[in-house]
């Protein structure tokens, strides 16, 4: 499959115009005539696979037979309020995002992606190409960007395995910050805003293909062990049959010829019921932070 190569920011305009926050009116009117909705994080995925998201939209809109409206929030805890409070009904959230939610008020996992044969992905460190470092604990006294509070590959991994070592990252590291988006801490290494970050593989290894990309102008110097795909969740109160129709339209979109298109857009495979021990590791993960 070919890969776009419009700018991100073209894209981020892109989406901005497809997928505009509604008035509050607007909202009003949705909520009565009790429209689906579902959410997407915008560092969730690379800009360009977001576009697809609006194919999707379109192919459950179909199925269901009912309107369906996609909101965009930029983190993941966002994403998680608009569950809570059942403004969407479905997401497609990142792994700690889920286990949050799930703590927090019983977010349920619907169904989990399958890319590459695989229903699990990594965390990668990476630092720039002419720093001298080559493992996670040789950054310390530099400069790393994390990705988002909630995101297991873009941060929990790096502060857990620093934890477990003793070092506290607020010590350990010169300055931290945020950049809400993986490819966005890859373009912080890549241009030395950063010497160091933590992202997500299934985006480094999708930018990694664009030939112009920031990926390409950094080393991955570490790569963890595996943990459970970042999920498609729903909201707790979601009801049972809704539930079931979802996860039919999800499970089939392989067997059907339009949906085997929307999933290479999006760089699936399929998408699978999700297994009791698939997020094992990233729960003992979690239980490893001391900040």
């Amino acid at each position: 499959m070919q890969k776009p190569t419009i700018s991100s920011l073209v894209i981020c305009f892109l989406l901005f115009m497809l997928f505009p926050d509604q008035s509050l009116s607007q909202l009003k009117e949705d909520k009565g005539a009790k429209h689906f909705f579902f959410a997407v994080s915008a560092m969730a995925s690379p800009a360009q696979t977001l576009v697809h998201f609006a194919e999707f939209r379109e192919y459950l809109e179909k199925k269901l037979g009912t309107n369906v409206q996609l909101k965009q929030r930029r983190t993941y805890e966002e994403i998680n309020t608009l569950l809570d409070d059942a403004s969407v009904q479905m997401a497609f959230t990142c792994t700690g995002g889920y286990l949050a939610g799930r703590k927090s008020f019983g977010l349920e996992v619907l169904a989990v992606p399958v890319v590459d044969g695989k229903t699990a992905y990594r965390s990668y460190i990476i630092t720039g190409k002419n720093n001298p470092a080559t493992t996670l604990e040789e950054l310390q006294g530099q400069v790393f960007a994390f990705t988002d509070p909630l995101s297991l590959s873009g941060r929990i991994y790096p502060v857990a395995t620093l934890n477990g070592h003793g070092h506290l990252t607020k010590d350990f590291f010169k300055r931290t910050f945020y950049t809400e988006s993986h490819d966005k801490s890859i373009e912080a290494v890549a241009t030395g805003i950063a010497d160091g970050a933590a992202v997500d593989s299934l985006i480094f290894d999708s930018l990694y293909e664009l030939p112009d990309s920031f990926a390409r102008k950094v080393r991955v110097i570490h790569k963890s062990r595996e943990f459970g795909m970042p999920p498609v969740v729903v909201t707790p109160t979601l009801d049972k049959e809704t539930k079931r129709a979802l996860l039919k339209i999800l499970l089939g979109m392989d067997d059907d010829p339009r949906g085997q298109i929307v999933l290479q857009h999006l760089e699936m495979d399929r998408f699978a019921i999700v297994t009791p021990e698939l997020y094992r590791s990233a729960i003992l993960l979690q239980k490893q932070l001391k900040e």
